[in-house]
């Protein structure tokens, strides 16, 4: 009887010990709902409620695609969460599973972890890789993630994580940033041993090697609609490859440093390349020729990413920590 009444207590106490916190989330089921009902009546922006500069407006904010004329609604201006791994290391890489319903992250340890998208909890750890994990993407038709390694090797993942193929020697040494086609039939990497290769998704076989760059290539994108591909390099050259014949179009010296990100936008036309200069160029590849530089970054700008349909939006991250919007002209 007393050894209950004991374990009763140390059960009250270690009760007692946990704090009582309002956990965060992010909900964004109303705006949505809100979205689809205005959209019966609504044609566009002319007949949109004005948003009011208040905080009890707040409930009428519809989400960013409702306000496909206004590109300052889609600023994320405010810090929800913070979440950590038992055992700290650096995160290389960050995905969003397809349906946004979980996060995950790729770290120097090679493991997995997934986070929930809407509540932040940490729901599963695996360990993916030997080696660092370096890359990451998704299919386009949202069935596949490929991975790669500081060992220079590959893996394919199906949404449930489950590890379908791994090519150990892919590479000689560490694959730096990976790319689908469009079809998904194919994808390309690139790697510090100053290689591109494209390969045949489904054989997980190499098709073809490029070989230009003198040095690492630490960036490497698939073109939107053509078998164009788009490299940058430690040689601080960006390169634009025909992944068919597997020969080199064109370079671009603009750079004074290593070139640590391309992205081409979705219109085909823009192509985003970000530096250890800290100045990100973008190039129209109809003209050839260099559009505008952005400069503002104290540190190399590490990442890039564009609006997915606010075409002139995007965003750049630093090695100061420090996220810059930009909007082109």
């Amino acid at each position: 009887m007393m050894m209950g009444m004991e374990s009763q207590a140390d059960n009250f106490a270690a009760k007692r010990m946990r704090k009582l916190a309002q956990r965060r989330a992010v909900d964004y089921t109303s705006p949505v709902v809100r979205y689809m009902q205005a959209r019966m009546w609504q044609r566009d922006s002319r007949d949109r409620t004005v948003l009011q500069p208040t905080p009890a407006a707040a409930i009428d904010m519809l989400p960013p695609a409702a306000y496909s004329d206004n590109p300052s609604t889609s600023f994320s201006a405010k810090f929800v969460h913070t979440s950590l791994n038992k055992n700290r290391c650096s995160i290389n890489r960050v995905v969003w599973t397809p349906p946004g319903r979980r996060l995950i992250t790729g770290s120097q340890s090679g493991e997995f972890t997934l986070w929930n998208g809407q509540s932040f909890n940490f729901e599963m750890i695996l360990q993916a890789h030997d080696a660092a994990i370096r890359s990451m993407v998704w299919s386009h038709n949202e069935n596949w993630m490929v991975t790669g390694d500081d060992g220079g090797a590959i893996k394919y993942w199906q949404t449930n994580m489950n590890n379908v193929k791994a090519n150990k020697s892919a590479h000689k040494e560490s694959v730096r940033d990976l790319s689908f086609c469009q079809t998904d039939l194919k994808f390309c990497s690139c790697s510090d041993d100053t290689t591109v290769k494209v390969w045949d998704f489904a054989r997980c076989q190499e098709e073809r090697s490029l070989t230009g760059h003198g040095w690492d290539v630490k960036s490497v994108q698939w073109h939107p609609t053509k078998s164009l591909l788009a490299t940058g390099g430690k040689d601080y050259l960006v390169k634009l490859w025909d992944a068919k014949s597997g020969k080199e179009l064109s370079s671009f010296h603009q750079h004074k440093n290593t070139v640590l990100c391309v992205k081409w936008n979705q219109n085909g036309n823009w192509l985003l390349t970000a530096s250890k200069d800290q100045i990100i160029k973008l190039f129209d590849i109809r003209a050839m020729k260099e559009l505008e530089s952005f400069r503002g970054h104290r540190k190399d700008v590490t990442a890039l990413a564009w609006h997915p349909f606010h075409e002139e939006y995007f965003v750049s991250g630093s090695f100061d920590g420090s996220i810059f919007h930009w909007l082109v002209g």
